[in-house]
């Protein structure tokens, strides 16, 4: 009788350890250079750009509808007037014999201001000026503007152009006005442009 025959001997296979793997960025070649940013530092007597014209354009109209929210909101709307005046008009930066140059759209009787007072009466209308109704506060919920040209010499900017004023009480309606704006560079703070000029005006209208 032959033996049964016997099974061979299993051989436990030890489990292979589970391997996570992860994306790894690849070593930098060697004498690679880090990329560097450097900001530029902008002198007062440093070109003004054509971006640098619009910019400070849109601001200011920005700024128009800013006055005009606080205002409708119930908050302190002077302040916010105040705040835009003193950072688009460059008050405390005018040389000795010379002023700021402000002929406003709506102003018939004190056709120029060249103080803080009459800047803050024709915009918020705080009685220095009777005839002032205060022209943010009107309020506006929007104000669009075109370029129609600039003129640059270093660090002065001229700009010339419309811009469009959308009432908030009449959104379908749009005011057009003419503008001049003449900007240099902020003495305190040269990357900003602020104005020595603004006229402001409704185009002619013939007579019928």
């Amino acid at each position: 009788v032959l033996p049964p025959a016997i099974a061979p001997a299993r051989i436990a296979t030890p489990a292979r350890p589970l391997v996570t793997l992860s994306a790894v960025a690849p070593p930098k070649p060697a004498g690679a250079a880090e990329k560097i940013t450097i900001a530029k530092t902008i002198a007062l007597n440093d070109p003004i750009s054509k971006a640098e014209v619009k910019t400070a354009v849109k601001a200011w109209c920005d700024g128009i509808v800013a006055i005009g929210k606080v205002f409708s909101e119930g908050g302190d709307y002077e302040a916010k007037a105040l705040e835009h005046v003193e950072r688009h008009y460059a008050f405390g930066e005018i040389p000795e014999g010379s002023k700021l140059l402000f002929k406003p759209t709506l102003a018939h009787e004190n056709n120029f201001r060249s103080d803080l007072d009459g800047f803050m009466s024709y915009f918020v209308g705080n009685g220095i000026y009777s005839e002032d109704a205060g022209f943010a506060i009107k309020p506006w919920s929007k104000v669009r503007f075109d370029m129609h040209g600039t003129f640059i010499t270093g660090p002065t900017a001229t700009v010339s152009g419309l811009y469009y004023f959308t009432p908030t009480a009449t959104p379908d309606v749009e005011v057009k006005v003419e503008y001049s704006f003449q900007f240099v560079r902020s003495k305190a703070q040269p990357d900003q442009l602020k104005m020595v000029l603004h006229h402001s005006s409704v185009p002619y209208s013939p007579p019928n």
